[in-house]
This record gives C-alpha cells, structure tokens and sequence, in this order.
C-alpha cells in the first residue's frame, strides 16, 4: 500500500512524510486493458478560476441520457493517475455511466490539493466549489445526462471537497462518496487544517448544522458513503467518524427542517466482513442508509481496494469504487425538488409456512427507510411493542405467531400493514449415551458394628449399594459428559445399571427404595473414590428411585428418569457423578448383610436427551 501526500502546504508534507511509508502490494487489482470507451479533455470557468478535465465516456448507454460521477483525486495526483487508482472508468463500462475527472494544478496548489480548508472555496457560487459545478454543465453540454444521478466522491483533499460539493450543490448531487476525507468546513485555515487532520475538525452536529445553512434554498437529503483506514496517519480515522455523523445531523435537518433527532446516529445498523485474502471491515448503516461508514481495518491513508496502477492505494481492501456506485444506485432517481411519493416495498424472508422453531424473519426495503414490526401480533402503527428497524432487519419467533409489519422510507411514505403467519415445531432432541469411568466407581462403607476403629472403608471393582450388618454401603458412579453442547438443555435423563453378582440377602425387603443423588462435578475434592464421597454435598438430592425388580438374577437391568433437579445437575462441561443408596423398608434393621452389587463401565449407562 502507498500512504497519500498530506492535502495541504509543504510543511505539512514533510510532517506527513515523516511517517515510515507502507509497503507496495504486490498484484492487486490491475487495470483492465478492455475500455471500450472514449477518453475527451476540456475545460471550463466557474467563480473565477479555470480547470481542466478528463471526461470517460463509455459505449454502455449510448444514446441515453446516463448518470454522471465526478471524481476529485488526492494531493499530487492527476486525473490519469486517479482513474488507474480508482478503476472507475472499468466500472463504467460495464455499469453504463459517464465519468469526469476536474483537474487541480499545482498554480492553484503546490501539492495539487483540493483548497478544502480556505473560506474562498467553501462557499456555493465562488472559488473551486463553483468551477467543478461548471464542469458538471460543461460535461451536460456535451452529453446527455441523467440530471437526477449526477454524483461525486474524492479522496483525501478531493474527498473534503466532495463533502463542500454535497453541501453548497446539492441541487446537483445527490449523492457523495468520501474517502479519507473530512466533515464541512473541519478547518477554516492552515493551522487548523493541520489539526483537524489530526484530532478531528469541530462538533459534528455543529458542522451539520453549518452544512445545512450553505444549501440554503436548494437543501435538500444527500447521501452519502464513507471510507476510512483504521491505521490512516495524514487523515487520522476520527474524520471518517465525523463526516458520517455530521451528515447524519445534516439530513436530520432537511428531513422537516428541525433539528429533532428524525434521522440519528444512534438508528445504527452494524456488519463485519473480511475481503478474501484481504482486510477486515465493519460498515455501519445511519438512519436507514442515510450514511454509510466503512472501517477498513489496518488501512493506511489510501482508496479501499484500488489498483496497484495508480498511487494512494489499497488493493486489499474492500471495492470503494463498486461499493460507492451500488450505493449511489440504491438512491432515489427522483428529480431535485420533486417529491418521492412511492410508498417503500417491503419483503420477508423466509416465506410465511411451518419451520423448526425458533426462527429469524428478516424484513427488507426496496429503498432507504425504516421497518416497524412486532410479533405478537398488535398493530406496529400504535404498538408499544413494536422494534423499529432502520434499513430493515430480523425479529425472533420463539413459538407460532404472526409477525405484522410496515415501512417508512425517508421521504415519509408508508407502506400498508403486512401480516406473516409462521408456524412453528420443535427441534427434535438430539440424544447421547454415556458410559462411566469405571476407575473412578465404586462402594464407599460405614464400618460394621462390630469393628470398633469407626470411620468409612471404599472399594473399586464393583459397586455395592445396600448394608452390612446394617452399616450402609453407597455405590459411587461417574461419568464425562463434558461431549455435551455448551449451550444444550438437557430435557430427559435415563440410568440404567446392571446386576454383577445375585444380590446378598434382599435389600429391597419391606418397600425399601434405592435412591440416586447427583453431582455437577465431583463429590469430593476430586472425582477419584475418597471416603469424602460419604457424606459429601450434592447438586440434587433425590433425584432418581429405583423401584425393587421382578428379577434377582445376575445381569438383572435397573433403569430409572431424573428429576428436573436431577437433569439440572448434569455437567457439560466435566464430571457428573451419582451417588446411590437405599432408604425405608426393614433390611437396613434386621442385623444381616443385604446389598446387590452392580457392574461399571459398559454396564452401567447414562442416556441423555438434549435440545
């Protein structure tokens, strides 16, 4: 990438060029051989000064009046070396619209700079701002064209420009494109010029306001799109900032002529993207595509996704020019003064019908303008439940219901009340079978009445559960269900254990219940088989009983369903152990050994279902 010239004297060059210079791209967007085109110079005089300009003229849309964009190149630039940068004159082949180039010339300024921050041009009907409108008449001279699309956009010193074109003729363009640039009138003088480059220029809402005052009969909306580099040193990004906000105020003005908040900054829509091989990007999206600002991350001072063919450049960028001109299209081909009376067209996606729930409606407009929705089927004129969406967007249906909807572009028209009915089925649950680490199962014991040292005994290699001599005995169980979702909800639970041996005596004797407590993580201090694992605190005491079987024999089956507690309790992100044991009934009183023995491993599993 080529970092920029500074836009203003030679001071500021050197300070500029003080910075370590960007290294070449190598490649990058070449510049096409095939222009079928025609390439004518001219000139023209507007507020006292002459300027000279290059206009392309394609093949496309010959005969037709086509739509016009005025192009103001960067300090030290030319129109030749602009257009190669740019690639705009490939862009109007295949898109059918004339291209001018206004030339600077060192006389005017010794680095060929824009004179955006002197008084003189800054003003409609004198100095530069003038002579470029005069080389928009020059140019409907000689062609035909679409006065209702005439555009311009600039980069650096040509891109402040492109601003004080938008706000001192806005009768004749209705749309910019700013790229490195800054807000209206950001400085006044060279020194000021220097630290608006810098810090910023004054407050953008006051800048709007002053932008608002130089249309003065002929205000009117103007759109406009922006492109800043997150690394640029000569414009640093608080400009790119400050223009989209101080245009944001402006239309806020020429919306109904007051200031009150109509068109916002905070009606923000916001997306990221990564150019393929290139840079990332965000692009943010005012008051219903009033202003777009893109952010073009690691960016120096340059135009987003030119060619390695001209200078100020950077080829791993988003397209500014193709971005620019599918914004400039996506406006209003109303006629200055005329006003829009076409009510905005609106669409959802996807199409009204039955969908696994829940589901994402996205509402979009065929123009610039805000969505009303709600989903709860109330009016979206009068509800209080109503979202507003700006350029369109997406609502949630958690359950069936009917999302109603209308629009408002930004000429206040109103599209009619639109209803979608959805309906909506549940996902079917995904299930998992889990089995458990037998290393970490076992039998923690009270010691038997007869062994006087008292404490706990445990024992792997089998999980007894029951009593000895009516000293309880209670199976450990554990298994890994961190394979889980993070995000899953755990709707059902079944444990399934399996006799190893004939059960010794009958724990089940007199109603007796075997009970599952469960742990999220481990019942001691860690999951390994500790005598803490007796008396340990558990997640959800109770959470399973298993009810006595018809069948004694070895292999014999037990199955049973957590409760909600149980299934709260499950871990997706490590251990879940259980801990069982039997209550009530009469073996655990009866001074005999009664307790089954149960498998581990493969016999012992926890089945899970999941949403």
């Amino acid at each position: 990438m080529k970092y920029a010239a500074p836009l203003l004297s030679l001071s500021l060059l050197l300070a500029a060029c003080s910075q370590t210079p960007g290294a070449q791209v190598p490649g990058g967007h070449a510049v096409t051989a095939q222009a079928t085109g025609t390439t004518t110079t001219g000139s023209a005089t507007g507020g006292g000064i002459t300027r000279n300009y290059t206009l392309y003229t394609p093949t496309a849309g010959a005969g037709t009046a086509r739509p016009l964009v005025v192009m103001l190149h960067g300090c030290t630039q030319s129109p030749t070396d602009f257009a190669a940068g740019t690639r705009m004159n490939d862009l109007a082949d295949s898109k059918g619209f004339l291209v001018v180039y206004p030339e600077q010339p060192s006389s005017a300024n010794q680095n060929k700079c824009w004179n955006w921050f002197e008084p003189a041009h800054q003003a409609r009907g004198q100095g530069e701002p003038a002579v470029i409108k005069a080389i928009v008449d020059a140019v409907k001279g000689k062609t035909a064209v679409d006065g209702t699309r005439v555009y311009v956009a600039g980069l650096s010193a040509g891109a402040a420009m492109s601003v004080i074109m938008g706000a001192t003729y806005p009768d004749v363009f209705s749309a910019i494109g700013v790229g490195a640039g800054l807000e209206y009138k950001a400085a006044t003088s060279t020194n000021a010029a220097f630290t608006a480059m810098n810090s910023g220029g004054p407050n953008p809402d006051t800048q709007g306001t002053a932008a608002y005052n130089a249309m003065g009969t002929a205000k009117r909306n103007v759109r406009t799109i922006v492109f800043h580099g997150t690394s640029d040193y000569t414009v640093y990004p608080v400009n790119g900032d400050q223009v989209a906000a101080q245009w944001v105020q402006t239309s806020d003005l020429t919306d109904d002529g007051q200031d009150n908040g109509s068109k916002s900054t905070s009606q923000l829509t916001t997306r990221n993207g990564t150019v393929s091989g290139g840079r990332a990007y965000t692009v943010k999206t005012y008051a219903g595509g009033v202003v777009e600002l893109w952010n073009v991350t690691g960016m120096g001072h340059a135009w987003s996704g030119g060619s390695t063919a001209g200078t100020y450049t950077d080829p791993q960028g988003p397209d500014a020019s193709a971005e620019m001109w599918r914004f400039f299209s996506a406006g209003t081909s109303t006629a200055p003064g005329t006003p829009d009376t076409t009510a905005p067209v609106l669409s959802v996606s996807p199409a009204p019908g039955t969908y696994v729930g829940p589901l994402n409606v996205t509402l979009s407009l065929n123009e610039p303008g805000t969505v009303y929705a709600t989903t709860d089927g109330s009016d979206p004129k009068t509800s209080t439940t109503r979202v507003a969406l700006s350029g369109g967007g997406s609502v949630t249906l958690s359950a069936s219901g009917t999302v109603r909807a209308y629009a408002v572009d930004t000429a206040g028209n109103a599209s009619a009340v639109q209803a979608y009915a959805y309906t909506l089925t549940a996902a079917p649950d995904s299930t998992a079978t889990f089995s458990s680490a037998s290393a970490q199962d076992g039998y923690v014991a009270a010691n038997s009445k007869t062994d006087t040292t008292g404490g706990y005994i445990l024992a792997s290699g089998g999980i007894s559960v029951g009593d000895n001599a009516d000293a309880p005995f209670k199976g450990v169980l554990s298994f890994d269900t961190s394979a889980l979702p993070d995000g899953a909800t755990v709707t059902g639970a079944t444990l399934n254990v399996k006799y190893s041996l004939a059960p010794n005596g009958n724990p089940w004797a007199g109603g007796s219940v075997m009970n599952a407590d469960v742990v999220r993580g481990c019942l001691g201090a860690s999951c390994t088989l500790a005598t803490d694992d007796y008396a340990a605190a558990v997640t959800a005491a109770g959470a399973a009983s298993f009810a006595a079987p018809a069948s004694t024999a070895t292999g014999t089956t037990l199955s049973t369903s957590l409760n909600a507690a149980g299934l709260g309790a499950i871990n997706k992100t490590g251990m879940t152990q259980f801990r069982l044991n039997f209550t009530g009934g009469t073996a655990g009183n009866n001074g005999l050994s009664d307790y089954i023995t149960l498998g581990e491993g493969a016999q012992v599993t926890l089945q899970l279902t999941y949403r």
